[in-house]
């Protein structure tokens, strides 16, 4: 059987399990994008000097929230990973009986763990977009700015920034999980 069709129905087959990480990796990456957009929102340009020094300082907590979410999202995917692993041993270990080879296995591990986090990838940029208009619309309100200057604003930095710490914790995930599956023993997934 062809590796990009068992991938999408051993996804389809364990939606339940995938439903969890997806939600997981969805809600991060919306976050993720909306606190690193806000600065991107043009009706904070126009503030007084010590509306620009409060600006500021909302900036710099953003980047630690934003770095802080990161390492969130990071420990976040390798439990998922784990959590999916552990209840898919017995399958692993089937999938090992029946001759498939340890590399083909943490590949079609990694395959449906990639799969599944394109889709909550895009889904969470989306979701992302939405929800950073609302934190713009909340901070201008903090800062007591006029709502007319609000702007619907797509941050194309967020987005790149979003996509390379996603990418850089993938990454970092998918090696794990083929250390994980390459050392593991045929007795232990049984």
């Amino acid at each position: 059987m062809n590796t990009c069709k068992l991938i999408f129905r051993n996804v389809c087959k364990n939606i339940r399990d995938y439903l969890i990480y997806f939600l997981t990796l969805t809600l991060s990456v919306s976050l993720f994008y909306a606190f690193n957009s806000i600065s991107d929102q043009p009706a904070f340009s126009n503030m007084g000097m010590t509306g620009t020094l409060l600006y500021r300082q909302l900036g710099i907590m953003l980047s630690t929230l934003s770095t802080m979410i990161a390492v969130v999202l990071a420990f976040l995917i390798l439990y998922a990973n784990q959590f999916l692993l552990k209840r898919r041993k017995k399958e692993l270990g089937v999938y090992m009986m029946l001759g498939m080879k340890k590399g083909r296995i943490s590949r079609l591990f990694a395959g449906e763990t990639l799969c599944v986090g394109i889709i909550a990838l895009g889904t969470g940029l989306l979701l992302g977009f939405f929800f950073s208009q609302g934190f713009s619309l909340i901070a201008l309100r903090l800062f007591a700015i006029n709502l007319e200057k609000f702007r619907i604003v797509f941050s194309v930095g967020a987005l790149r920034q979003t996509v390379l710490c996603f990418t850089i914790i993938f990454f970092i995930v998918m090696l794990f999980n083929i250390r994980s599956v390459t050392n593991v023993k045929l007795i232990d997934l049984l």
